[in-house]
Order: structure tokens, then sequence, then C-alpha cells
């Protein structure tokens, strides 16, 4: 069974959608299944680092095509060149894109990923033109796909409710934590954690692109409150500055008064130190396809407050504080209600670890593999 699938999330984007895609195509590689022939590919101006350390050692490789991925998707969707994925790869039976949109293909049969519909649903937070080009790429490749794949249920009602499409189509298949959240970070790791990035005695973490969907300026809204109730707790962000990002770095600097402290990207390996040496962390988005780090926070033992909307509550269960994300005093009495009651963030911790626990990336490629197979044979 040969898939062509596009890795170029995986070859260049740090968080998110980057990270699930070398997360299911590890999970993939694990499962040695004999029959799958995977033909990844990817976009870009130079050979990716990631891509070499992802396939090192594998069967499988990554072939690029030497352009960068913002002239291919201008060449493929903008100007509808009929340059087909297989002049890479080689006739396959399937083509799946991990991250919204389908490559062209002579190929009919396909399986797209979609992470999120955010843009339609929360269309103020989303960037204008990312806005209307997902406007017109995603609906095209979500009628041509013959299986949809949505990370969570939110998002598959959505695909249900905004485009049109038919349940039955959809498949939902959750992300899955990466392996390095397998085992507790040491207590060196955890000091040298400290050390590198100089964190204050009690904080509390939002991991996150900086962007207006995340809602940091109302997280740190609510740390002020909870300072303001007595606690000496400061707000460290890690993540890259987004899309209108800067009327989000403009509120910070309103709120902060010397607590707020922006970390911005940070390596993988050292996530885990990170939400181990936190207090709680706070994933109060006002919406998402899928929450990453809640269930992150869960696997270290970290407390977890995170919004009742969207995804959250899915991915959640019933592990983690919910609030209203647009109340900043609901999200403040969280804070100030976990760092008081030991039993109450003790028993998160314990529903966190099991929680955390249900999603992992040898299921999710599992799924995936079965799906595969089932469109293979159409």
């Amino acid at each position: 069974m040969r898939v062509a699938l596009d890795f170029t999330s995986g070859a260049w984007q740090i968080a998110g959608i980057g990270r699930a895609t070398r997360g299911l195509v590890g999970g993939l590689i694990e499962l040695g299944a004999p029959d799958l022939d995977l033909r990844s590919f990817y976009t870009g101006g130079r050979p990716s680092a990631i891509v070499r350390a992802t396939f090192a050692g594998t069967r499988y490789r990554a072939r690029r095509l030497p352009l960068p991925e913002r002239v291919v998707l201008a060449l493929w969707h903008k100007l509808r060149l009929p340059l087909p994925i297989e002049l890479m790869t080689g006739a396959v039976d399937l083509v799946h894109s991990p991250d919204f949109v389908l490559p062209p293909a002579r190929c009919d049969r396909a399986v797209v990923t979609v992470h999120d519909l955010t843009y339609v649903t929360h269309p103020e937070t989303a960037h204008p033109a990312q806005k209307r080009y997902l406007d017109r790429v995603v609906p095209r490749s979500v009628e041509r796909a013959t299986r949809v794949i949505a990370v969570s249920a939110a998002t598959r009602d959505d695909l249900v409710s905004e485009y049109g499409v038919a349940p039955e189509k959809i498949d939902v298949i959750h992300n899955g934590l990466d392996a390095n959240f397998a085992v507790r970070p040491t207590g060196p790791q955890r000091r040298d954690a400290r050390a590198r990035f100089g964190l204050p005695e009690r904080f509390v973490l939002a991991v996150g692109t900086i962007q207006p969907r995340k809602n940091l300026v109302r997280t740190a809204q609510a740390v002020a409150a909870a300072r303001a109730r007595g606690h000496d707790i400061h707000f460290v962000q890690v993540g890259a500055a987004g899309w209108l990002s800067e009327g989000v770095l403009g509120g910070l600097e309103e709120v902060g008064d010397g607590f707020v402290h922006r970390l911005g990207p940070v390596d993988d390996r050292w996530l885990p130190a990170l939400y181990a040496e936190a207090e709680v962390t706070l994933a109060v988005s006002l919406a998402e396809g899928f929450m990453l780090p809640v269930i992150e926070s869960m696997a270290m033992g970290t407390p977890v407050i995170t919004s009742r909307v969207s995804c959250m509550p899915e991915i959640a269960g019933a592990a983690a504080e919910l609030v209203d994300p647009l109340d900043v005093a609901e999200i403040g009495e969280a804070i100030v209600r976990v760092l008081d009651d030991r039993d109450l963030a003790e028993r998160l911790t314990r529903a966190g670890e099991v929680r955390a626990g249900s999603f992992g990336w040898a299921d999710s490629a599992a799924a995936t593999y079965a799906i595969y197979r089932q469109v293979a044979e159409v």
C-alpha cells in the first residue's frame, strides 16, 4: 500500500501541527506494518534537519520539492497548476495531507486531516490573508477527500455544521503524546531548565503560539488577580509570536508589571521540565482543534486549568478545572483555588496522569493506518 504523505508541516513547524505530523509519522514508523510503503515528501528551499532526524535509521525517507512552501502553495492552489505529486513519489494508492490541504495528484483516493475550523468559527482571531486562503482551499480538499480525519469531536462537529460534511465521511482520531513526555524529568533536568531560562520561584505556565486565539492577555490578567489575592506567582509563556501577535504583546506589556515572562520558542526537549516546574498550566484558549498542552502538562504531573468550550472538555475530561475563557475573574478564582487547595491539586494531578495515558501516537497511528487500508480498497 503506497501512501504519499505531505510532511511539509513536520519539516518546518516547531509547534502545533508540525509536532502532530511528526508524532503521527513516528507512530506509523513504529507500527511497522509490512504492507505500508510510506512515501513522504516536503517542500522547502533547503533540506530540513528535522526530516533527517525523523527518518534516520528507518526504511523510509522524505523527498524534497526544492521550492519554498509559499511558492509551491501558490502554484498548486492559486494558479491551480496540475503538477501531480506522483512526479516526486511515483504511483501511489492514496494521498494523505495531515495539514488541511491536499496536493494535486493523479490518484483519486485521498485522506485529509483537519485540525480545526477556528478561522471560520472565530474569524476575528485569524489573519485575514490566511483566512482567505483557508476559506478557498480547505473546502475543496475536504470535498475531494475520500475520508476526513478530525483531531477531535469538536472539529468533526464544526466540519458538519460549517461545511456540511457528511458525518459518516469523518473519522475522529485524537493526537497523542510525544515520546519525550513518557518519563518525568529528573531533578537535575529540572534544575538545568530553571537555570537556562531564569525561571521565577513560583509560576504558572502557558504553552502556545502568541496569537489572539490563545487568550493570553486575559490569562495574564487572571494571574494578576491571583497575585492581588496574596499569591506571589509569576506567569511564564512559551511560544513564538504568530499572526496578529502585536496586539497580544502590547496587552501583555500593559498587564505585566514584572511578573510576565516570555521565553519565546523552546526546543521540545525542555518542555517536560518546564511543565514539571510549574505550579499550574493555563490552557484557556478561545477555541482549539486539539489542546496538546493539556495532556502534556497532565503527563508531567502538573494540574491544568482549561476552557469549558471547544475541544478542551473533550481532551481534559474530568481531570482539569474548567473555566469560561472570557471571564477573567473565574480564571483567577480557579488559579487561587488550585494553589490554595492541596487536596484539589493532588486530585487533579492523579486524574491527569490517568487521562494523559489515554492519548498515544501508537493508537493514533494504528487508527490512521486502518483508514489507509479502507481507502486503498475503495
